[in-house]
């Protein structure tokens, strides 16, 4: 099975090193979008949660791989946690803040997890995101035009209009589509409580 899933990291490798080069700053979720557009992320299990889980392990992996070999190519690939960045290659150039989560991505035992699991990622993803983004005007104004709110909003507004999206968007409900809905307002509710959070 492992096969399947290096040959699969390969194609992903390819067709995300041809988006990179056109567009070399990229939001994680535009760029599996694209992915899914160019049928290169195909349905690999029947549980939408573990299907979501071993897309993203393989187009993180794929990222990671591309990291260590952008380098040949004149290139830094940079990782954050949801932006992507291909710059030219400097030297003693910071390409990941975390080596553990490369570390993670690169190892092929790690995509068969239980839903149990997947959660508490999830849950320390974006606990981590949350404590390690910076709040700007510009990421305010963002995050309340992705829940669809004027920028006076108030956290109890952010929840509902947050809740309505979720339930609409999230990757358990058979019928899904919008995934990367789901995955972008998540993280403008996480970007909306940590700012009324620090506002009190």
């Amino acid at each position: 099975m492992n096969s399947n899933f290096e040959a699969l990291s390969l194609t992903l490798q390819q067709a995300i090193l041809a988006t990179l080069l056109q567009y070399p700053n990229c939001k994680l979720n535009a760029l599996f979008n694209q992915l899914k557009q160019q049928k290169l992320l195909h349905t690999l299990d029947s549980n939408p949660e573990q299907n979501l889980f071993k897309q993203n392990f393989l187009v993180m992996n794929a990222l990671f791989n591309l990291q260590h070999d952008a380098k040949e190519l004149g290139y830094s690939l940079i990782i954050e946690s949801i932006n992507i960045r291909l710059v030219k290659y400097q030297e003693n150039q910071v390409t990941s803040h975390n080596p553990a989560l490369s570390e993670y991505y690169l190892n092929f035992n790690n995509i068969a997890i239980s839903n149990d699991e997947i959660n508490q990622l999830l849950d320390n993803f974006w606990q981590y995101y949350a404590e390690h983004s910076t709040i700007t005007s510009d990421n305010l104004t963002t995050a309340f035009n992705t829940l669809g709110l004027a920028r006076d909003a108030n956290l109890k507004q952010v929840k509902r209009a947050w809740y309505k999206i979720a339930l609409a968007s999230h990757p358990d409900r058979e019928d899904n589509q919008h995934t990367s809905d789901y995955i972008t307002a998540n993280h403008a509710y996480q970007l909306l409580v940590k700012h009324f959070t620090q506002s009190k």
